[in-house]
């Protein structure tokens, strides 16, 4: 390993010491791909998929750490509006897919921020154990959105995803996210029960409560807890 890859590594470590860190984390442009190609010629592409292979990735698989990935965010498309200026772009799926098939022992928790992405994100968690979806990240931080995604999820992964998650950069955004998440979680859930009851499944408290604790903070803390491939 090169003597600078080594100093990476060792400063993440401290930096997750001093922090007390339970996972790791990184935003990503909806250019992002993984792995680049042989031809490649974007030196900085290539120089952060080798960070990434021989830093960060290590550093989590021996803390046992997930690597948390928010992708498709295109910063300042309108630079006169500074920080409000940010876009949402679609990302390539497949990216993930290669990096959770090309390292098994990595967990990575994704979230993607186009409304087009959803679907084959999902599809790809039902295919691997060390992919956890979460979250309806910023411009999908929206009542109609969260209730579509939701459900969705609910119908292709039953209760093995997180929902949502804090990601506010400002406290006072805290004051609208989750209550309008927990009534779109609520309705989604809701209908889905009664779709059950049709089926003549009898249904009880303690079930509800279980799938609740599951989505709000079972299956973060489990995906935290799980050790080797996954």
């Amino acid at each position: 390993m090169p003597p600078s890859m080594a100093e990476v590594r060792c400063f993440l470590g401290e930096w997750l010491d001093r922090q007390q860190a339970i996972y790791m984390a990184v935003s990503l442009p909806p250019e992002w791909t993984y792995p680049l190609g042989p031809g490649t010629a974007d030196v900085a592409a290539l120089s952060g998929q080798t960070v990434l292979e021989q830093a960060v990735l290590p550093v989590c698989r021996e803390r046992k750490l997930p690597l948390a990935m928010m992708i498709g965010s295109r910063l300042r498309v309108q630079p006169q509006l500074r920080d409000a200026g940010d876009m949402v772009g679609r990302a390539d799926v497949s990216a993930v897919v290669n990096l959770c098939l090309r390292h098994p022992e990595n967990k990575f928790l994704i979230t993607m921020l186009s409304r087009e992405n959803q679907h084959e994100l999902c599809v790809a968690a039902r295919k691997f154990g060390n992919l956890m979806i979460f979250g309806c990240w910023w411009f999908l931080n929206n009542p109609s959105l969260i209730d579509e995604i939701t459900r969705m999820r609910l119908e292709l992964l039953g209760t093995s995803f997180i929902p949502q998650h804090s990601d506010a950069r400002v406290l006072d955004q805290l004051l609208y996210k989750w209550p309008h998440s927990r009534a779109c979680i609520q309705r989604a859930l809701t209908d889905k029960y009664l779709d059950l009851l049709h089926t003549g499944l009898r249904l009880t408290q303690t079930q509800v409560q279980r799938d609740v604790r599951l989505l709000l903070a079972d299956n973060f803390k489990d995906f935290l807890a799980r050790q080797g491939p996954v």
